[in-house]
């Protein structure tokens, strides 16, 4: 069985254990109060339920086991306080207050004692209580204070229970009912006693140091200081991208939308390999909307990298600003607004940035692709025109060759199809692939905000590319073939193999999750990073000229497209499986998976990580990646609000 379907279960499981023990102590309180006759046929009820308790417990220790086997980070507070917390007192439930259910004396004989027979089974379903809490408070890794928080409650209750249930009626049941208590807190101070932090954990805990260099200083040139070899000056592409808001018209209705320059997707921005780009961004929005620029994909300077509250402050209505960098990596990369990312993105206030190499690229048809949902209504947009909800169309040159740069502007993955010709992967993420090879009718997971580059050879036939279950784009219609419905391509697998790191300087880990943790200051069911969420979560320091393993792992139920900011990760292995190492700057992280990436800390600043998945990032899943002696002098909340 899968990690992602033993997570599944055993969120199922720990609900079972609670009800099934609750219900088993409720059923014999009620028996133990009743006349002879019907408390015998009512204790005989819980009896059965108990024998269910117990069942039910030992197949969740078996998953538990299962998942221990996918790594720590899934079973840690299971191992070390929620199991311990209902099978130990199980088991003396199982000795103590099975047996007497199932020997209840005849007649008007006095029933046991509710302290011998009840106060186990309270104490087991406090302990599967207590299971359930620590899977959305304590999470990963099990922290002193919330291991804390936890058994004070499970002793608060069993303390309580034990002076309500009354004294023992006969003498010589005080030492079972001594040792059932004694259980008790051993339980709890076995547990307690036990080391709390879970299993290490690299990385530092603070921000970068201080004082030293403020982010707002390292800065693209401007175009006067702009040198190039033996001192030529670069070509300078100047761009004015004014947001404001617009319709968008699709067949199936008329959309309000947020844009760039009043088009969605907003204005292609093509440059050449060395270029030296500036970009004026206007705010004209009418309902005091602030934006900013965040260049996804592309490793720009720090203090150009449009992250309010981190780069620079969000450009308010009437205000400008300017971004510059120069077009040193080409690939396909796309540009939006990181004010507000989870509704301003979804939107409209996203365009796409191509740079072409210096020497032309041997294809002779060259399309952009940007699939977009406007609330349900998926669409696609070819070379930024209007888009469409239907069926897009391309006529192409039979024999041509041809690269279809697909840009996934959603926060959700996709699967893309591509049927009528064998084709290959020639980029991700802007970053060309070694030894891509031939597919034929396969299909391919696209993450959110992910890129491919697909060619192909035009044939005399229709080709036709797939999004999710619906046909996107016809190249050659009018006749459509079927769509390509061939096995998902491993992209961590595809291409020739590049060696990996020889040596990392430091180790870091995410272990993603969904839990109860503090965000702006109140607690919440959050996405969280290591249990917490912003403002909260730590951020990792490095050094210029580190590698850095990042370990990130997935022990929640939703998909995580997690997305650092200026850099592309090579990515080393998932669930422990090596990779061929390509570069990727958003990777999708499902629930289960464990991933292990290397970062080269070659682009000194201040940046931003997170989940592209810009819903999750507004609910704590976004944090820092700090280089050591950079400051920033900018502050997140009130005006900035990056997510």
């Amino acid at each position: 069985m899968t990690t992602a379907r033993l997570i599944a279960l055993d969120q199922i499981l720990f609900v079972l254990v609670a009800a099934a023990w609750a219900a088993t102590a409720g059923v014999a309180l009620a028996g133990l109060r009743q006349p002879a006759a019907d408390g015998r046929r009512t204790l005989l009820i819980a009896a059965a339920l108990c024998a269910a308790a117990i069942v039910v417990t030992a197949l969740r220790v078996a998953v538990t086991l299962g998942l221990a086997r996918a790594g720590w980070w899934f079973v840690a507070e299971k191992v070390t306080l929620a199991l311990p917390l209902v099978v130990l007192p199980a088991l003396a439930s199982a000795v103590v207050s099975l047996p007497r259910l199932l020997r209840v004396p005849p007649g008007d004989a006095p029933v046991p004692s509710p302290r011998l027979v009840a106060f186990p089974l309270l104490i087991t379903a406090y302990g599967a209580v207590t299971g359930v809490a620590c899977g959305v408070v304590v999470s990963y890794p099990v922290t002193a204070g919330g291991a804390a928080a936890v058994l004070a409650l499970f002793a608060a209750a069993a303390v309580v229970s034990w002076r309500l249930l009354g004294p023992v009626r006969t003498p010589h049941h005080r030492w079972q009912t001594a040792g059932t208590g004694v259980l008790a807190l051993a339980v709890a101070l076995a547990v307690g006693g036990g080391r709390p932090g879970g299993a290490p954990h690299s990385g530092h805990d603070g921000g970068a140091a201080a004082p030293g260099l403020s982010v707002d200083l390292l800065r693209g040139p401007a175009a006067s200081a702009a040198g190039g070899p033996a001192g030529a000056r670069p070509r300078v592409r100047r761009f004015t991208l004014t947001a404001q808001p617009a319709t968008v018209r699709l067949a199936s209705g008329a959309v309000d939308a947020w844009s760039f320059d009043g088009q969605v997707p907003g204005p292609v921005l093509r440059v050449r390999q060395g270029d030296l780009v500036e970009v004026v961004l206007r705010n004209r929005m009418t309902d005091g909307q602030a934006v900013t620029i965040h260049w996804h994909g592309y490793d720009v300077p720090s203090g150009e990298d449009g992250v309010p509250g981190v780069t620079q402050d969000a450009v308010a209505p009437g205000q400008t600003h300017v971004y510059r960098f120069r077009a040193e990596d080409a690939g396909t990369y796309w540009y939006h607004s990181h004010q507000d990312s989870s509704v301003a993105v979804p939107r409209g206030l996203f365009g796409l940035l191509v740079v072409d190499p210096a020497v032309p690229l041997p294809e002779s048809e060259d399309h952009l692709l940007a699939l977009h949902t406007f609330g349900t209504r998926p669409t696609l947009s070819v070379d930024g025109a209007a888009p469409v909800d239907g069926l897009a169309r391309l006529a192409l040159p039979p024999g041509t060759r041809a690269r279809l740069r697909v840009v996934n502007t959603d926060t959700r993955p996709v699967v893309l199809g591509l049927a009528g010709a064998p084709y290959r992967i020639a980029a991700v993420d802007g970053g060309d692939v070694p030894g891509a090879t031939d597919l034929d009718g396969a299909r391919l997971h696209l993450a959110a905000g992910g890129r491919y580059d697909l060619t192909f050879t035009v044939p005399s036939g229709p080709v036709l590319l797939t999004a999710g279950d619906r046909p996107a784009l016809l190249v050659n219609g009018p006749a459509t073939p079927p769509a390509a419905a061939g096995a998902i391509v491993d992209i961590t697998r595809y291409g020739a193999a590049t060696a990996p790191p020889a040596r990392f300087d430091q180790e870091i880990t995410w272990v993603l999750d969904k839990t109860l943790a503090l965000a702006d200051g109140l607690p919440r069911l959050a996405q969280t990073v290591n249990g917490k969420a912003w403002p909260n979560i730590p951020a990792p320091v490095v050094r210029r000229g580190q590698t850095v393993r990042i370990t990130v792992v997935n022990r929640g139920t939703d998909t995580h497209p997690m997305h650092p900011h200026g850099h592309h990760v090579r990515i080393l292995s998932r669930n422990g499986v090596p990779a061929t190492g390509l570069p990727m700057d958003t990777f999708d992280v499902a629930p289960g998976e464990v991933w292990e990436v290397a970062l080269t800390a070659d682009n000194p600043g201040m940046w931003m990580s997170h989940c592209h998945d810009l819903a999750h990032a507004a609910q704590g899943m976004e944090f820092h990646l700090a280089y050591e002696g950079i400051t920033t002098p900018y502050e997140m909340g009130g005006r900035n609000r990056p997510a």
